[in-house]
């Protein structure tokens, strides 16, 4: 059987721990990646119990050099990435004229260049192979802004455009792309917010979400699934 591999990004905490230690128990080789080099170390030692391999890398994406140096890593560690996961991201809650240059700038390196510069770099060889998978962890503020998410949700809807160009580009050819748009998830990224943990996402039901859409065949595709709490809909 050909070595499954994977691509992590935020891998170190709240979904991206729990997806790449999932793909990890089902024996992917995985590249996981975050801009702490102690929290690397503590996530390869839990890692070292699974059936798979972790290769870390830590890389800030919030640079170009950060985003090209994991592009590196994965063109000569893995043979060939079948799932690429964009969770990396990051958050600012404020009125616009409160945003700062460097506010804008991170957050559109981290939420949109990094996903983008990772697919431009590893689609072609998912399409050349017929097989292959990119996530991308968009957001509800994808789907609907409110006040003080002007540059959060500009992000994550711009995530969700990607996507869709991207299975649009991938499905053809056996790949698949899917934006999950989640609400809150119980994370420490969403501390404090107004809702108890209980009655969160869990990060195991994206783990559950992509393993679904990894498991359909290749004519049974989603651009995007949006996962909400109970009565957020009413």
């Amino acid at each position: 059987m050909d070595e499954r591999t994977a691509l992590v990004t935020g891998s170190t905490s709240g979904i991206g721990r729990e997806v790449a230690m999932g793909l990890l128990e089902e024996g992917y080789t995985v590249l996981v990646t975050g801009r702490r080099h102690l929290l690397l170390e503590s996530f390869l030692e839990e890692a070292g119990k699974k059936k798979g391999k972790a290769i870390s890398h830590v890389a800030d994406l919030s640079s170009d050099e950060g985003i090209r140096s994991l592009i590196r890593k994965g063109q000569a560690e893995l043979p060939h990435i079948d799932i690429l996961v964009n969770n990396a991201g990051g958050f600012v809650f404020a009125p616009i004229e409160r945003l700062s240059d460097k506010d804008y700038e991170t957050l559109m390196s981290v939420n949109l260049r990094a996903p983008f510069l990772l697919s431009q770099a590893f689609l072609p060889e998912m399409k050349k192979r017929g097989s292959g998978l990119i996530v991308n962890i968009s957001s509800v503020a994808g789907t609907e802004a409110w006040e003080g998410s002007s540059l959060y949700s500009m992000t994550k809807f711009a995530l969700r455009g990607l996507t869709g160009s991207l299975l649009a580009e991938g499905a053809p050819h056996g790949v698949k792309a899917l934006a999950i748009c989640p609400g809150y998830v119980a994370t420490p990224m969403v501390s404090g917010a107004p809702v108890p943990e209980v009655e969160m996402i869990q990060t195991s039901d994206i783990l559950k979400t992509i393993r679904y859409v990894r498991d359909l065949s290749r004519y049974a595709v989603s651009p995007e699934i949006l996962l909400n709490r109970l009565g957020a809909f009413s």
